[in-house]
């Protein structure tokens, strides 16, 4: 979704020096027509209703900026919806119109009840928009108050984000330097809210695809590497069998063939063992790509969305005929070359292949030990940075609590009074219900993000002496127990924290080390203005607790604030459920939890219920996922490289078999014989693993982002994987190591 690089962009309002990636729609709705290389505006931010489907709000040119979505039934949205107009209308994605809706072609024009509010449907976009991502089945046009513009909240609108269509004559440096001079502009035409905020512009592309764009490059080198790897094995294979037909070949360009002939002959071969090849290929990629629906984790690829059309048919047939023609070029220009008197002289009655095939067939096992050697690494170090980040500590105990996720339609829940009574009556019934221990509401769960951030200032400090991007959240009193989240300094909330009350936070470890060192926060006063005022409100610091992941594992906490329930209430929370002991299943209680939302509120629906165990391993899904395929990758080159290393060593085995006879004869232990064909087998695998090794230092550094705890030339991985290599080189020797011993002088001799 997007159109062409660089031609959707998303502007994007942010404080000076933040991370374009991080940042927020900035206020400007007003000037969003002034950067005159950008044709086509709208703007998305995510909806904060009751509907259980994924949804969100923009303005008229919402689904027209980005690669001019077309509607597939109906319409999509127009300018004047961006202001209220009394109609409440919205846009339905197709998956939602087919699963929902069974596909009915009548769709547009039917009225839906959304948070209470009747919500027309105009139209129908189809599943090739996943505007901001593709879990949205719903969109909502922005429907403002035109009397809201003079608001200053309206100005602080950083949860939107702009998208823009750029004109065909104007480049990205262009239209960011234009964005820019509206940035000055509204500096200094609205201080209070402009002052310290920035703005910049991301290719949309860019900013869909962000930081996948790395694993998914480093997972097409994985596989390029496998199909090398088969390709060197099955042209080592094809040698091995041009070897055995050498007397053959040599009787027939004796009697006249050309060796043109002989060389398509071989080639032809090749091409036909890669046409069924590649046919079986195209059929198990046609069920590997319904796998990875399942598997893959959420924002690395849009796998839903492939097919096999014919751009992958014409892929599969130019891959498969380079592929053929790849591993069989050795055999054919061995073939080719051959002299037939030379053969016959060589071969003697054993038809077998002669020292140049031999030169041939080693390289290309030593070929395959190396590209194995790189894909077993890669896979070596993703391993232990996946077991790495599994002994992360995430600064809380999630085993057997439930995470149920709800949000209150402010069209019945439009006041903080109506919200906390809710809220109260379902954690008082929660707690009542059998096999619960401690029930609990969070803003948002660990390891599942935060609120919103923002700047801070601690009373008492001077001017300009503030912080930003401080994370904010909002817990009841038994968050903390719930989670077993330890409390460093002063105290947790209590039921004192109400409404009315002082108003008080409590700031995790990170943020006490980062800006009160040698002090004690608690006791102190903290505000959330860069530059406070008489409107400022302040809070005092009543407890310091420890840190928890909010992202990642892989991310250092993010220092935060957290604010009791009872005076800031949302109606966007999350109830946590404890089961009455840890190895307790806890989705044991999604059922009695389901009914008794349904009794609160028959109309609400449970945005998500999962358990916080599931939480934490989503947050390493992405890195479980690439250990996985890259493994099965290494896997699979590593036997293609201990088959081919086998068939080498097996041929030059039967090359020397009457040398062996000889040795046998000559009064030599079957263990010598067996020392010499290990040996031969031992050289191809040191030969290849130097050549592996120095590849993987070189191209080691790229996988640096890809992980965490460990270097990308680590010696425990890199040792690790020789010794995998030289016990598989031994196996793949042993074999025909054992047959020649067992052989017998006689027999060997007579066959000569």
């Amino acid at each position: 979704m997007g159109g062409e690089p660089g031609e959707g962009v998303v502007p994007a309002g942010r404080r000076a020096g933040e991370h374009p990636r991080l940042a927020r729609g900035g206020a400007g709705v007003r000037r969003r027509r002034r950067v005159r290389g950008r044709r086509v505006v709208g703007h998305a931010h995510g909806a904060g209703g009751a509907d259980a489907a994924a949804r969100r709000h923009g303005d008229g040119q919402l689904l027209r900026a980005p690669r001019r979505a077309r509607a597939r039934l109906g319409r999509t949205f127009v300018d004047a919806e961006t202001w209220e107009t009394g109609t409440r209308v919205a846009v339905l994605g197709e998956r939602a119109w087919r699963e929902r809706f069974g596909a009915d072609p009548r769709i547009v024009g039917r009225t839906l009840v959304l948070d209470g509010q009747p919500t027309q449907i105009v139209g129908v976009v189809p599943s090739s928009v996943v505007l901001p991502d593709e879990s949205t089945d719903l969109w909502l046009p922005s429907a403002w108050k035109p009397s809201d513009r003079a608001d200053e909240s309206f100005r602080r609108a950083h949860y939107a984000r702009a998208i823009a269509r750029l004109k065909p004559s104007v480049t990205l440096e262009q239209a960011r330097a234009q964005l820019q001079v509206v940035v000055e502009r509204l500096k200094r035409q609205y201080p209070r809210t402009n002052r310290y905020m920035g703005a910049g512009m991301t290719p949309l592309q860019e900013f869909l695809v962000g930081d996948t764009r790395v694993p998914l490059l480093f997972l097409l080198a994985a596989v390029a590497l496998l199909l090398l790897i088969s390709c060197a094995n099955v042209g080592n294979l094809l040698l091995v069998r041009a070897a055995g037909q050498e007397r053959e070949l040599s009787v027939r360009l004796a009697l006249g063939a050309t060796r043109g002939r002989v060389v398509r002959q071989a080639i032809t071969d090749s091409l036909v063992l890669s046409a069924i090849g590649g046919a079986a290929g195209l059929a198990v990629g046609w069920a590997a790509t319904r796998a990875l629906v399942a598997l893959q984790p959420a924002g690395l690829l849009r796998v839903r969305d492939f097919g096999l059309d014919w751009s992958v048919l014409v892929y599969v047939v130019a891959i498969t005929a380079a592929s053929g023609v790849l591993f069989g070029v050795a055999p054919a220009l061995w073939a080719g070359r051959r002299r037939p008197a030379a053969t016959l002289r060589e071969g003697g009655r054993a038809a077998s292949a002669g020292p140049r095939a031999s030169r041939w067939a080693s390289a290309l096992v030593v070929a395959e030990v190396a590209m194995s050697l790189l894909l077993a690494v890669g896979a070596g170090l993703l391993v232990r940075s996946v077991r790495a980040l599994d002994r992360v500590p995430a600064g809380f105990d999630g085993a057997g609590v439930l995470a149920v996720t709800l949000a209150l339609p402010s069209v019945r829940y439009d006041t903080p009074q109506k919200v906390r009574a809710f809220y109260d009556e379902l954690t008082t019934r929660a707690r009542a219900l059998p096999g619960v221990e401690r029930v609990a509401l969070t803003l948002v769960p660990p390891l599942a993000g935060t609120g919103w951030t923002s700047d801070f200032v601690v009373a008492g400090r001077p001017a300009g002496d503030y912080g930003t991007e401080v994370a904010h959240g909002i817990a009841s009193p038994d968050y903390f127990r719930t989670l077993r989240i330890p409390v460093l300094r002063g105290r947790a909330f209590t039921a004192a924290d109400a409404d009315g009350a002082p108003k008080v936070v409590v700031i995790n470890d990170a943020l006490a080390r980062s800006y009160f060192r040698g002090q004690d926060p608690v006791g102190q006063r903290i505000a959330f203005d860069k530059v406070p005022d008489s409107t400022t409100t302040w809070y005092t610091i009543v407890g310091v607790v420890g840190d928890q992941h909010q992202h990642a594992l892989a991310e250092a906490p993010q220092i935060q604030v957290l604010y009791p329930f009872a005076q800031a209430p949302n109606e966007y929370m999350t109830l946590l459920v404890r089961a009455g002991c840890r190895e307790c299943d806890p989705t044991r209680l999604a059922a009695p939890v389901r009914r008794l939302v349904a009794q609160l509120d028959r109309d609400l629906p449970i945005r998500e219920l999962r358990t916080v165990a599931e939480i934490r391993a989503a947050s390493l899904a992405r890195q479980r996922f690439l250990m996985t395929l890259l493994v099965a990758f290494a896997a699979v080159g590593l036997v293609l490289a201990v088959v081919g290393e086998y068939g080498v060593v097996a041929q030059l085995t039967r090359r020397r078999i009457r040398e062996m006879g000889i040795r046998v004869a000559l009064g030599a232990r079957p263990t010598q014989v067996q020392w010499l064909v290990v040996r031969a087998g031992l050289r191809l695998t040191a030969a290849g693993a130097a050549l592996g090794v120095a590849a993987a230092l070189l191209v080691a550094g790229a996988l640096r982002g890809l992980l965490f705890g460990v270097p990308p030339r680590d010696p425990v991985t890199f040792g690790g994987v020789l010794l995998l290599l030289v016990a598989t080189g031994v196996a793949a020797s042993w074999v025909p190591a054992r047959a020649a011993s067992r052989a017998q002088p006689v027999d060997t001799l007579r066959a000569q």
